[in-house]
């Protein structure tokens, strides 16, 4: 097979249509397939099931001692990741970073796979709405930046890969409690009310139960813009992994293993204990002089969450962008226009100078 044809048709589509045969892909919001050439339907089955937590100390131990599944990824040579190649990709081109990819790149890798998939629920004929939307939201923009960004190519619909972690907790503190009070000083013209606090010793211990905290197995996104639209993905929406979900769409491969996505959730638990220490404490300040947090009954899922991935490029600079694949929201970089800041900056000077004018 050349490389051509390897890359032929537009990500994911490997299931024929029964009518013509052309490939079918997932629509967004539904349970069906849709031919990408006669539009006949497939009905995805849709099957109950439980929701399976894993023990995360039992697997570790299998892990590391038992072969584990194997997968085909493509690395790119400049941002380093790695969709699988179970798909068919629209081009040699990396989906996040454009960067053209090299067959040669196509390697196995062992893989826990995932178990669960968030369908995407927004499609893609809204995505020129929400960038209009967008757009129209900026502040300070150049004039033709709107033309830039509507005529984004290569808005890659991708099912970045997350780990799940749930555990209990039981953290043992040691701290001081911080009551306010005031009291008057000075004297005459110069009496004022300062702010004191009584601080008293507090010990004890709190526990709680984390559920579904998110850990992106992903190297290939932007941390930051990531964190603007993760917001509004629901696990508990999941479905049962099914290939047909993801017909149409590229699949990436987590590249933060299992082990470091977990001392990545304990940060995120050891944040959150914190904080309900602090309420445990009381008062109106806190000192936690020592804190120790144990874990217990950690359970994992590895599921797939939608994210569409685009970039524009603007006086020869590329700005990313990513869509929230479920809840519509829109995140990215944006150029300023520095004719518009300077000249709102001298109106307001002038504003200011003239209210002063006015007040004399």
């Amino acid at each position: 097979m050349t490389t051509e044809e390897f890359y032929k048709t537009n990500n994911t589509a490997s299931t024929p249509c029964k009518s013509c045969g052309a490939p079918m892909v997932y629509k967004p919001g539904t349970n069906l397939l849709v031919c990408t050439y006669c539009t006949s339907t497939q009905e995805i089955n849709q099957e109950n099931f439980i929701v399976n937590e894993i023990d995360f100390e039992s697997f570790i131990k299998t892990y590391e001692k038992e072969e584990f599944n194997t997968t085909k990824v493509i690395t790119c040579n400049n941002c380093k990741a790695t969709p699988t190649v179970n798909e068919n990709l629209q081009s040699m081109m990396c989906p996040y970073c454009g960067s053209p990819l090299v067959e040669e790149n196509i390697h196995e890798e062992r893989y826990i796979k995932p178990g669960y998939v968030l369908p995407f629920r927004v499609d893609h004929s809204k995505i020129n709405d929400i960038l209009k939307a967008w757009v129209n939201g900026f502040w300070f923009a150049p004039d033709n930046l709107k033309k830039a960004i509507l005529s984004a190519d290569n808005i890659n619909g991708i099912y970045i890969p997350f780990w799940t972690f749930d555990t209990e907790t039981f953290t043992e503190y040691k701290g001081e409690r911080g009551d306010a009070y005031y009291e008057t000083v000075g004297f005459g013209k110069n009496k004022r009310q300062e702010r004191r606090i009584d601080w008293s010793y507090k010990s004890g211990n709190v526990s709680n139960f984390y559920d579904d905290v998110l850990v992106c197995g992903s190297k290939s996104l932007n941390p930051s813009i990531l964190s603007n639209v993760q917001r509004g993905w629901n696990p508990k929406a999941i479905v049962k992994i099914d290939n047909n979900y993801l017909e149409g769409y590229i699949t990436e491969k987590y590249q933060v293993d299992l082990k470091d996505s977990f001392e990545k959730a304990k940060q995120i638990f050891n944040n959150y204990e914190r904080e309900s220490v602090r309420r445990a404490i009381g008062g109106d300040e806190q000192r936690i002089n020592n804190m120790f947090t144990k874990f217990d009954k950690i359970t994992f899922k590895h599921i797939l969450l939608p994210i569409y991935v685009s970039s524009f490029l603007y006086n020869n600079k590329n700005y990313t962008f990513y869509i929230n694949g479920m809840t519509g929201n829109i995140s990215g970089d944006r150029p300023y226009s520095t004719t518009k800041i300077v000249f709102a900056v001298i109106a307001a000077f002038i504003i200011i100078a003239i209210i002063l004018m006015i007040m004399r």
